[in-house]
């Protein structure tokens, strides 16, 4: 077992989108204690899905399975019987120096649900293949999944929230999901080869 995956509980299940886990998880503030599953685990937080959810507060430790520790984290919302949780600072999955390798950058960018009812103007601060942050204000008020336009591309890319708050939010981008596969399964087959290759495409919109 590596360093990272015995310091941090969850670190076996970062990155698979499809993974869950049951998990024991302990509100520090008001010392209830709630049975939850786990999912979504990234380098930046998790999904908490349980019928108790609404008895968290902020701040939270999560214990997986057979884990020593609690991995201390806060709750940034609650919808239903689902949490998004953002782990503490120094509890991030996995170092700094395993991570994609990230841009600073400053890309207007404007951010919409699906359906482009609700849209607000933002700045994407740092960028990589596979995730960005951005700045913005009113992002709660955004659904999961929501569309990211920027002038250096000729079409929306669709995204998904990984944590938030109500100035900023990191983003995984779903580069082989499009709009046109949401409204019809043949239609974005083709055009999503190029997005899902093995070069940067965020390179292009980062060269400034």
């Amino acid at each position: 077992m590596t360093t990272e995956s015995s310091e941090n509980t969850l670190f076996h299940l970062k990155d698979q989108p499809d993974a869950e886990e049951e998990v024991l998880v302990v509100d520090f503030d008001n010392l209830a204690v709630v049975n939850a599953v786990v999912s979504n685990v990234n380098e930046w937080g998790c999904r908490l899905t349980s019928v108790d959810v609404q008895e968290l507060y902020k701040n939270i430790g999560i214990r997986a399975k057979d884990a020593g520790k609690l991995l201390k984290a806060h709750v940034t919302s609650v919808k239903g019987n689902d949490a998004a949780v953002v782990f503490a600072k120094q509890e991030k999955l996995g170092a700094d120096k395993r991570r994609e390798k990230r841009n600073d950058v400053k890309i207007p960018v404007k951010i919409a649900d699906l359906d482009g009812i609700t849209e607000i103007e933002g700045t994407i601060v740092d960028a990589g293949k596979n995730g960005c942050r951005v700045k913005a204000k009113g992002l709660t008020a955004l659904p999961e999944e929501v569309l990211l336009t920027m002038n250096k591309f000729d079409r929306p890319v669709v995204a998904e929230f990984a944590w938030r708050n109500e100035s900023s939010a990191g983003m995984r981008l779903l580069w082989n999901r499009t709009l046109e596969q949401d409204d019809s399964t043949a239609g974005g087959a083709s055009d999503d080869a190029d997005m899902s290759s093995e070069d940067d495409p965020m390179q292009t919109a980062t060269e400034f």
